[in-house]
């Protein structure tokens, strides 16, 4: 497994309001400002600068807090930075952060500005000036309100990626769509993945995890696969080969003998002969799930997700296999 050194991520992103709820949380709080002063128009001066000020530190600050609470996606380390960049465009995030940095930076220069003008006011001009203040503030924060929806977008996509452990060797389970790859992490660990009877169920990768003696495993249920080019694959099925790339010590390859689950079994065949050649140095184990619907004999232990059948055992050999490498998949020597 491929994570060199690095925290684990943990995606605790900061909640993002969009234009009209960040306008009236700075105005909220400007209107609720006091002032004094030795008159009446220092004290008008005093309570329109303090408004602007408010609202102005109350915009900079929430944009960049949002800025600051998503993570640096050049310091991520592989795995996560593919999935954030297939599930919301890395590109296209960064832009939208930079906007709202951008925007954080022209709110503290603008309430300053008007701040100073203010202060050198008189009579009717000072509500004026705050009044002008606060509609160009407004019109600051409604230029990136795509941008606030962009990352409102972001952060649901992201508060759902698996929170992988690099401390625990991991096992990937894959295979084409439908043929028991979720039923399976069900029936062996503590993950409760999404199970239908329909292609393309899982949609994105999710996290299981089981014991061995003392040691804890995690066990991943990635989204089915198709045999076809890389470039034709969508997103889902991206998330699959980054966690077979970046996190697999182990591979279960499940295979659906019986065809129920809408693809032919020399397809699925051509989709296991590209993961071995992709993945040479990961132990992998085919296992032909749905025995309990018969079908004809092939390849692999014959198990049965949906009723448990010789899953643990199944598991079970590719720890065995897991046990038996070195580190970077390697055999380990049998001797001195």
């Amino acid at each position: 497994m491929v994570w060199g050194r690095f925290r684990r991520p943990v995606f605790e992103l900061p909640s993002v309001l969009d234009a009209t709820g960040l306008l009236d949380k700075a105005f909220g709080r400007a209107a609720k400002a006091t002032a004094t002063g030795p008159d009446r128009i220092a004290r008008a001066r005093n309570l329109a600068a303090a408004r602007v000020r408010i609202a102005g530190q109350t915009i900079e600050s929430t944009l960049r807090g949002i800025v600051k609470g998503f993570p640096s996606l050049d310091r991520l380390p592989p795995f996560y930075r593919e999935l954030v960049d297939i599930l919301v465009d890395a590109n296209q995030l960064k832009k939208h952060l930079g906007a709202i940095d951008w925007a954080a930076d022209r709110t503290a220069n603008m309430a300053r500005d008007y701040r100073r003008r203010i202060g050198k006011s008189e009579g009717h001009s000072i509500g004026e000036l705050r009044k002008q203040a606060y509609g160009r503030l407004s019109s600051l924060v409604e230029q990136v309100g795509p941008d606030l929806e962009a990352l409102t977008e972001a952060r649901r996509a992201l508060r759902r990626l698996p929170e992988i452990d690099p401390a625990l060797r991991t096992v990937v389970v894959a295979g084409y769509p439908n043929v028991g790859k979720s039923s399976f992490v069900r029936a062996v660990s503590s993950g409760r993945p999404k199970i239908a009877d329909y292609p393309f169920t899982t949609k994105r990768v999710s996290i299981g995890h089981f014991d061995r003696g003392v040691e804890r495993f995690q066990i991943l249920d990635t989204p089915g696969l198709l045999d076809r080019p890389m470039a034709k694959r969508n997103a889902m099925e991206r998330q699959a080969i980054s966690a077979l790339s970046h996190v697999a010590d182990g591979i279960l390859f499940l295979l659906d003998p019986t065809e129920t689950c809408g693809y032919p079994l020399d397809d699925q065949r051509k989709l296991l002969a590209e993961i071995r050649s992709l993945f040479p140095a990961v132990p992998l184990l085919v296992l032909a799930n749905k025995a309990d619907l018969g079908g004809p004999r092939t390849e692999g232990i014959a198990v049965s997700s949906l009723h448990g059948s010789r899953v643990t055992k199944a598991l079970d050999a590719l720890l065995a296999e897991l046990t038996n490498r070195g580190p970077g998949g390697a055999p380990r020597s049998a001797g001195p």
